[in-house]
């Protein structure tokens, strides 16, 4: 269950049978990286579409094209507040019914994670751990500043 001060567009509460699960992978997102990250939840949207594939450069980066045809991409946005920040996680995920093109991808702050290009979609709580990571990595090399 989302607490009332989160802005959403899904159900707040748990899905029921035959209800739908991404939605609680987007609510179950939302919860794992706000706890990993000590902060507080503001905003959650979730959104499902199909594109073409030659229409997102981001989803299919094959300098050739992309051949996949239709392609389904869902969205999750999170937005959270930590101290003296707020920070914007988005991870998308696709398919193609006809030749199973599929993948997952992270983006923190707007920036793509290209290490985090993915076929297969981890777990929230894993997809958390990925955030907390990078963004301490960023952290740290911004302490350490430029290097000659």
């Amino acid at each position: 269950m989302l607490p009332d001060t989160v802005e959403t567009d899904i159900p707040r509460d748990r899905g029921r049978p035959g209800g739908y699960g991404a939605h609680e992978y987007a609510r179950g997102l939302l919860v794992e990286t706000a706890q990993r990250l000590q902060a507080r939840p503001e905003r959650l949207r979730y959104s499902d579409h199909e594109w073409s594939s030659t229409d997102r450069w981001d989803i299919c980066r094959d300098p050739r094209g992309c051949t996949a045809g239709p392609i389904n991409l869902c969205v999750v946005t999170l937005d959270l507040a930590v101290p003296l920040a707020r920070i914007r996680v988005a991870v998308r995920w696709f398919r193609s019914a006809r030749d199973h093109h599929q993948g997952w991808r992270l983006q923190i702050d707007g920036r793509p994670v290209p290490d985090e290009d993915r076929i297969y979609s981890p777990s929230p709580r894993y997809t958390a751990s990925l955030v907390a990571w990078h963004l301490h990595a960023a952290e740290q090399a911004r302490l350490r500043g430029p290097r000659d």
